[in-house]
């Protein structure tokens, strides 16, 4: 695999610490700002949203623009948005801080992705995205502790000031490293990629995935405590392992899918991550405190890890199914996630103010069972499938 990737990977790891980082100081940043924590909160909600709806069009804006000068140019952008984040006098310009990082966001982890996949070879091409999705992993064990513990010493203007100094070093990094990327042929657009029954499908696989993730792991908080009786060291603690287990499967699956069907991958992963919903909900139910202390971080290390599989998986299909629009593609995809990201933080929160906190992982774990129905359509597994379509040719 061409080890420039890891240049990309750099770039997704500095994307998805200014992403996580924020659950970290939000107490200081609503205290800061003279609003409550929940208010504080929509910020997430934005940069979510503004991902989800952004993405794919400044995608297709950008298409006859070099892929490096982009992602060179996102980065900057991202930067920027967070300067302005650091320096907000008001909750109205923080919140316009988060939609411009997360506008440069989509602007760029699809493209990066898209960009690993040209510069490796058609077989290469699951363990180059694997790589990628690895740097947002990295991102929640390293960079949002270490963001985290910033802001604990420098306030939260000092952890967006690390996140900024970040993007300014990984788009020198993307500037010095990175060879040039071709730009993609002219291909279908947004909407004749989804008039594709195999696209469809495929989107719907990610929504689920990442709606039976994050309905869990937004409100893990309540969910432990009920468990347990952890605090909030222990959520920390938790959240850690979570991402632990991401980045070890993100390591792995790229090996994996270059020799098992991805059909098969989402299908075994998507059934743990039901079996592992399911056991945190009786778990809750029953909370019998030391053996739930006890179980809670390998359940948390596994779901963490089989959650990376789907989504690493999710990325290689669509990649597959669109070889010659694969930022599109990806775009649709990541715009996709965050969607799910976000209607798993609503329907989360209706569930644990209706049932509590058993009903969240509950209704997680009922939400990645239904979504086993929509790998009926994947990538066809015989020898011409889209994922044997050769890539662009490798730069030199």
């Amino acid at each position: 695999m061409n080890p420039r990737v890891y240049v990309l990977a750099l770039a997704t790891f500095t994307v998805g610490t200014e992403g996580y980082v924020i659950a970290g100081v939000l107490p200081a940043v609503a205290r800061s700002m003279h609003v409550s924590v929940s208010v504080c909160g929509q910020l997430v909600t934005v940069f979510a949203l503004v991902y989800a709806l952004a993405g794919p069009p400044l995608i297709g804006a950008f298409r006859r623009v070099p892929p490096k000068s982009v992602l060179i140019g996102a980065m900057l952008a991202f930067a920027l948005g967070n300067a302005l984040a650091a320096g907000a006098p008001d909750y109205a310009v923080l919140a316009l801080a988060r939609v411009l990082a997360a506008a440069s966001a989509a602007l760029l982890v699809a493209p990066a992705a898209a960009a690993a996949a040209a510069l490796c070879r058609p077989q290469d091409m699951p363990r180059a995205i694997a790589v990628t999705a690895t740097g947002n992993a990295l991102a929640l064990t390293l960079g949002a502790p270490i963001g985290t513990l910033i802001g604990g010493l420098l306030g939260w203007r000092g952890t967006f000031l690390f996140v900024t100094a970040l993007a300014l070093v990984t788009a020198l990094m993307l500037a010095v490293l990175l060879p040039t990327v071709p730009v993609a042929p002219a291909g279908t657009g947004r909407a004749e990629l989804l008039r594709s029954p195999a696209v469809r499908w495929s989107l719907l696989t990610t929504f689920g995935v990442f709606l039976a993730a994050y309905c869990t792991y937004t409100y893990l908080a309540p969910i432990v405590e009920r468990a347990t009786g952890m605090g909030s060291q222990g959520v920390a603690a938790l959240m850690i392992v979570f991402g632990a287990g991401a980045f070890l499967a993100g390591r792995l699956i790229g090996r994996t899918l270059v020799k098992v069907p991805v059909a098969r991958v989402l299908r075994v992963a998507l059934t743990l991550m039901t079996l592992l919903l399911a056991t945190i909900a009786v778990g809750t139910a029953w909370h019998p405190r030391a053996a739930a202390e006890i179980a809670a971080f390998p359940v948390l290390f596994c779901l963490g890890a089989f959650w990376c599989c789907g989504g690493v998986s999710q990325q290689t299909r669509i990649a597959a199914l669109a070889p010659a629009q694969r930022s599109q593609a990806l775009g649709l995809h990541f715009s996709v996630q965050f969607l799910g990201v976000a209607v798993g933080g609503a329907v989360g929160g209706l569930a644990l103010s209706t049932g509590g906190p058993v009903a969240v992982p509950a209704l997680s774990a009922l939400i990645a069972c239904v979504s086993l129905l929509s790998v009926r359509r994947t990538v066809p597994e015989t020898a011409d499938s889209p994922d044997r379509v050769a890539a662009a040719p490798v730069p030199r």
